[in-house]
């Protein structure tokens, strides 16, 4: 806070007025009138001052000083020196940051703005004191000294920088962050025509899986069967012979299709279904005629005695 800000810069000074007063006289000690308390206005500039300046915004930090600076009354002098040495760090830092120069408007600025200030409190105070010199209108008077030789140093580099003509750069408004894309729930649905296909294709792939199944089922039994013919005819048929070896080639070959179709197959089929049944209800959501239409896709198994497989029909 303000308050307590001109409080501690005043706490020393207070201290040594109350410790000679006990040393020379009797205890009587008159107390300290309260300081008068700052706008709210002020106190708001100020603490925005402080977060811009640990920020590292030093223009809008000093903008904000300014501000609150203009607001506290002359009344309370150690405060308005405390604050008046704020907008001059805030100044000093704006002009080392830099920037680029637009019309009139020079980091330069500045040092004049800050210069400005420094005159205008150290008149004040010589008004005030009539001679005598406080110990903040000593250090405001140093402080002149440095910004006045900095702003010398920039007028050597750039003859014509004049205080009369340079404007305080501008201070951008600070942007809203744009408001964020809106995220897709979790349940929004997805177009039933493709869950639709999609499913369609999945079932159908299944399908024909299963009907590899089958095929390599109904393989093996006749596979199975050539042989026990064989071993009848030739009852004296050795087991290692080429024929009986063939044979039981054929049976493994038959039994791992077998195998496949039916594991990949029932996957399959029953990611096509579940697809589906998503689609169907996706689409009943959304509103659309549920009338029926010839179907997209179609497969349905094939067996034979001499093999199996599937049919698929895709409509476009």
């Amino acid at each position: 806070m303000l308050t307590s800000l001109a409080t501690s810069c005043s706490r020393a000074r207070w201290c040594g007025v109350v410790v000679a007063a006990a040393l020379v006289g009797p205890t009587r000690v008159a107390a300290a009138p309260e300081p008068a308390p700052i706008s709210e206005a002020a106190q708001s500039a100020y603490d925005r001052g402080l977060a811009e300046r640990d920020a590292g915004r030093f223009p809008a930090a000093a903008r904000e000083f300014a501000a609150a600076y203009a607001q506290i009354p002359v009344s309370q002098r150690e405060l308005r020196a405390a604050v008046l040495f704020d907008l001059v760090d805030a100044h000093r830092g704006a002009y080392t940051a830099g920037g680029e120069r637009r019309g009139n408007e020079h980091p330069a600025a500045h040092l004049c703005a800050a210069d400005r200030a420094l005159a205008d409190f150290i008149e004040t105070e010589q008004e005030r004191k009539r001679g005598r010199k406080s110990p903040d209108m000593v250090k405001a008077t140093g402080l002149r000294e440095e910004v006045r030789k900095d702003f010398m140093t920039a007028k050597a580099r750039e003859a014509d920088l004049d205080c009369a003509a340079l404007e305080l750069p501008r201070v951008p408004e600070k942007e809203e962050p744009p408001p964020p894309p809106p995220a897709d729930g979790p349940g929004k649905p997805r177009d039933p025509n493709k869950l639709l296909i999609a499913g369609g294709v999945t079932a159908g792939v299944g399908l024909a899986l299963l009907g590899l199944m089958v095929g390599g089922m109904v393989r093996g039994q006749r596979t199975e069967a050539d042989g026990a013919a064989l071993v009848q005819a030739m009852p004296g048929l050795m087991p290692d012979d080429p024929q009986l070896a063939e044979l039981e080639r054929r049976g493994r070959g038959d039994n791992a299709m077998a195998v496949v179709g039916g594991v990949f197959g029932s996957l399959a089929l029953g990611a096509g279904i579940a697809l589906l049944v998503v689609g169907a209800r996706a689409r009943q959501a959304s509103g659309r005629p549920a009338a029926p239409e010839p179907a997209a896709v179609a497969v349905w198994p094939l067996a034979s005695p001499s093999g199996g497989g599937a049919a698929l029909r895709w409509r476009f």
